[in-house]
């Protein structure tokens, strides 16, 4: 049996923690991984790519803007090979930039099994 090779994991550390940063967990830094969403408020679907991702939510860059309290469904297209790893959260926070628009999303529980399958495959950026 081929033993599976471990890749290289880049973990971010924000700094100095602030009032307002209230994450429990660390985050694993993405290359631009696909994301699709669903605003469950009003139905309307968009895109993006996700910048970061940790056990209680993730940072991404969507085509349109979203405010924050918007409730999402999400589908993350990890590199791996299997289906897209399917969220729901909603948006804590959110930045427009240009045409698009950096958010923070909150997922509704950890799903920490779940994201287990990130640790399979390298990051190389760091945000």
């Amino acid at each position: 049996m081929a033993k599976a090779k471990r890749r290289e994991l880049e973990i971010l550390h924000g700094g100095s923690p602030s009032d307002d940063d209230n994450r429990v967990f660390c985050r694993f830094a993405l290359n631009d991984v696909p994301v699709r969403f669903k605003d469950l408020k009003v139905g309307e679907k968009g895109g993006g790519l996700c910048k970061d991702i940790g056990g209680g939510g993730i940072g991404a860059e969507f085509t349109r803007e979203l405010k924050p309290r918007t409730p999402l469904e999400m589908w993350v297209d990890l590199p791996d090979g299997f289906e897209p790893l399917h969220l729901l959260g909603k948006v804590v926070w959110s930045n427009l930039l240009g045409a698009s628009c950096r958010v923070g999303v909150a997922f509704d529980r950890p799903r920490l099994m779940s994201l287990a399958r990130i640790l399979k495959f390298e990051t190389t950026e760091a945000i």
